[in-house]
C-alpha cells in the first residue's frame, strides 16, 4: 500500500477523549536521563519545549508551549522509547550500556480516573487518518504529526494527555502527559532507580538488548 503523508488538521476534528483508571494500568513507567547538560532532571521533569518527537513540542491555545512528559504502560515499552528510541531494529546495531549508569527509571501513578485525547489505532478513522501516517511515520514527517497533537489539546481542554500505542512496542500503551493540564503535584511517584545502579533492572534492559539482536559495548 502506497504511503500518504498525513494532512493537517482542522478547526473541528472528531477527537475522541476517554478515560484510564488504576484498573487499567496501575502504574506507568517514565525513563530520563541525567547525561549532561540534562544532570539536574528528576523524575518530575517535563520537558519544556525542547526537542523534536512526533508529538513534540507544540504549543497550547494560549501560544505557551506544552510542558511534556512521556511514559509507558510498561517497563519494556519505556526502555523502547527510551534508551533504545535511536536504534534501528532488524539490522545490525549497537547499545552502549555505559548510558544506563546516567538513565533513571521513575514509576508513577496518575490520578484516578485520567482524561486523555485516544490517538490509538480504533480512534483513527474517524479522523480520517491510520497508524502509518500518525504512529508508524518517520521522523521526516514529525512536522506533519505534530499539528495533530497541537490541534487535539487544543479543541479538548479537558485532556490532559495524548494516547497512543507506542511504535516500537505493540503491547505497550503511551501518554504524552502535558504538566499545564495536571494537578499539582502531576502524579505520585513510586519509586525512582539508577538503571544503571539496580541489577534486577540493568539485566532485564540487556536481557532485551540481545532479544532484539543488538549488540552491547
Amino acid at each position: 500500500m502506497t504511503y500518504t503523508p498525513p494532512r493537517a488538521p482542522g478547526v473541528d476534528e472528531r477527537f475522541v477523549v476517554r478515560q484510564l483508571t488504576r484498573e487499567d494500568a496501575p502504574f506507568w513507567y517514565h525513563v530520563y536521563s541525567k547525561r549532561a547538560p540534562y544532570a539536574a532532571n528528576t523524575a518530575l521533569s517535563f520537558n519544556q519545549g525542547w526537542g523534536s518527537t512526533r508529538f513534540a513540542p507544540i504549543r497550547l491555545a494560549d501560544g505557551s508551549w506544552a510542558h511534556t512528559y512521556y511514559v509507558a504502560s510498561s517497563r519494556e515499552g519505556a526502555y523502547l522509547e527510551s534508551v533504545l528510541h535511536d536504534i534501528p531494529l532488524g539490522v545490525a546495531a549497537f547499545f552502549d550500556k555505559t548510558g544506563l549508569d546516567v538513565s533513571y527509571l521513575a514509576r508513577i501513578q496518575l490520578s484516578d480516573p485520567f482524561e486523555y485525547v485516544s490517538l490509538h489505532s480504533h480512534d483513527l478513522p474517524a479522523l480520517g487518518l491510520t497508524r502509518a501516517q500518525l504512529i508508524d511515520s518517520l521522523p521526516a514527517d514529525y512536522g506533519l504529526t505534530r499539528p495533530w497533537a497541537e490541534a487535539a489539546l487544543i479543541q479538548r481542554p479537558g485532556a490532559a494527555a495524548i494516547g497512543y500505542t507506542s511504535r516500537r512496542n505493540d503491547s505497550a500503551r503511551c501518554l504524552m502527559l502535558v504538566e499545564q493540564r495536571m494537578p499539582r503535584p502531576p502524579f505520585t511517584v513510586v519509586e525512582n532507580t539508577c538503571i544503571g545502579s539496580s541489577p534486577a533492572l540493568r539485566r532485564e534492559v540487556l536481557d532485551l538488548v540481545s532479544s532484539l539482536g543488538i549488540s552491547v559495548l
